[in-house]
């Protein structure tokens, strides 16, 4: 076969600071990449400027003011940001986001609680499920006062703007919420724009004629038309649920962020100061969180979070019944809130390396575990999408799938697994998934290559024997059962992989 081509310059996993990390959370993209410390002070007061600042004192009956973020001995706080994307049509003038004279208004078409901890090794993305039936708040907006009624989450916002959807969410979880973000349809589609473009993958080709969104199978750069199509379809593609869109939601996203912590973006003045100026330009937030001074020290004070340290899960919930929307799962999304309120990350640290490899083994004698291994996925067997196909089964099994690919050609029988010689043990973690495969020694595979041939099968999964002696040593350090379940309800996953919708 032909040699493969070079993957991407492997990045040292805590390099990744914060100003190329976080930068699309905000219901999409602004929160982030907002001011991150890298040299662009004198252009302050014009991004300052573009924000729009909302005072919901009235609606929650406290103000939000601007807060120092460090304190006078350098020590920070654990910060709750609520995110939200509205589905505002104002401005627009084509159909294809719904007819802009009948869906008047605005609803929080996207809602995503953030939780920064209190010593920024971590980061925690709850999305909220716009369909869950909840009972609204009394809110209060311009002298009146409306809620008190069940409804769907997103009402809150119809009825009295991002400050009831603050107090819903307090509501809910019982936690503070400390600074609000919104952003719209244009400022979404400027974002994507301004950074060039977002790369999305596909399991099957996405078509949505509403929208015309008309994407194949595997891996595409979007634009911000087509972003905003991807992350909106909802009848059209997968079961047409809002809880689907939500995982592409969380896909996109987690792409834009590892987008945003490449050197491309950074080494690029021009084109980094595009991208925070339409960041701010299509951002509503608090009065404290439109202050300049606090953005910045906000995004300087997480500089060693990498994409890894961003988990994204799903609000727990059950179905209501009517086939339409669901409720909250008090018992399990209470697990959730209460690692907010104790500051814990939801997705705990991995193992050490030393332990997963430890020589204490059975079975098979394989001696890594799949969360340890980073590989790239290349589509050498002539299928259209199976490597995206392939990077999701592997993601489901644990693998860190940091690339996705076409292999140089699409005539290869056997699935390959290319690897250095310091990722032998690792590759054959992975030659156990792929049945049939086979190992090639190459000194120039930085990171371990599959090439998926004609004869895939599927990805298998393995028993590493460390695992199962690091279980039965472990004592208290198990998870109970209620969180085990929790886990698979959340579907959590972090911002360091690629997932494919």
């Amino acid at each position: 076969m032909s040699s493969l081509p070079a993957a991407s310059p492997p990045v040292p996993p805590r390099s990744r600071r914060w100003p190329r990390v976080i930068a699309a959370i905000a219901a999409s993209a602004v929160l982030v990449l907002t001011l991150a410390g890298v040299g662009i002070d004198v252009a302050s007061s014009k991004l300052e400027g573009n924000i729009t600042a909302v005072d919901i004192s009235e609606t929650t009956g406290r103000e939000f003011v601007p807060t120092p973020v460090v304190d006078e001995e350098g020590n920070y706080s654990a910060v709750n940001v609520l995110l939200m994307g509205s589905d505002s049509r104002a401005g627009e003038t084509s159909k294809k986001y719904g007819d802009p004279d009948v869906y008047t208004g605005e609803r929080s078409d996207t809602t995503i609680l953030l939780h920064l901890s209190k010593d920024r090794s971590f980061a925690t993305a709850v999305s909220i499920p716009r369909d869950t039936w909840v009972m609204l708040p009394e809110c209060t907006i311009d002298g009146q006062t409306v809620g008190a009624f069940e409804a769907k989450f997103n009402t809150a916002f119809e009825i009295a703007g991002p400050g009831c959807t603050v107090k819903l969410v307090e509501q809910m979880t019982g936690l503070t919420i400390d600074n609000f973000a919104v952003i719209d349809f244009t400022g979404f589609k400027e974002v994507v724009d301004a950074m060039g473009g977002v790369e999305v993958c596909l399991t099957e080709p996405a078509l949505d004629p509403a929208s015309d969104l008309d994407l194949p199978a595997g891996t595409s750069i979007v634009d911000g038309e087509q972003a905003l199509s991807f992350v909106r379809a909802r009848k059209t593609l997968s079961d047409g649920s809002d809880l689907s869109r939500i995982k592409r939601q969380q896909a996109f996203l987690s792409s834009m962020i590892r987008e945003a912590s490449s050197t491309g973006l950074l080494l690029n003045p021009v084109k980094l100061y595009s991208t925070l100026d339409a960041a701010t330009r299509g951002l509503t937030t608090d009065p404290g969180l439109a202050n300049i001074d606090v953005l910045r020290d906000l995004a300087l004070s997480v500089k060693g979070m990498a994409p890894g340290d961003i988990a994204f899960l799903t609000m727990p919930w059950v179905e209501r019944g009517d086939g339409e929307n669901v409720l909250v799962n008090a018992e399990q999304a209470a697990l959730v809130w209460q690692s907010m309120a104790n500051d814990e990350p939801w997705i705990k640290p991995k193992k050490s390396a030393s332990a997963s490899k430890s020589k204490d083994t059975v079975g098979n004698g394989l001696t890594v575990v799949p969360e340890d291994i980073t590989v790239r996925v290349l589509n050498g067997s002539g299928v259209a999408g199976r490597a995206a196909e392939v990077a999701a089964a592997l993601e489901a099994e644990g693998y860190i799938v940091v690339e996705i690919g076409d292999a140089p050609s699409s005539d290869y029988v056997q699935t390959e697994i290319h690897h250095d010689a310091p990722s032998a043990e690792a590759a054959r973690t992975v030659l156990a998934a792929f049945t049939g495969s086979t190992t090639v020694a190459d000194e120039t595979a930085t990171t371990i290559t599959i090439v998926v041939g004609s004869t895939y099968a599927g990805v298998e999964s393995v028993v590493i024997g460390a695992q199962v002696n690091e279980n039965q040593q472990s004592g208290g350090g198990e998870q109970t059962n209620a969180e085990r379940e929790s886990d698979v309800i959340t579907d959590p996953t972090t911002a360091d992989k690629v997932r494919c919708a």
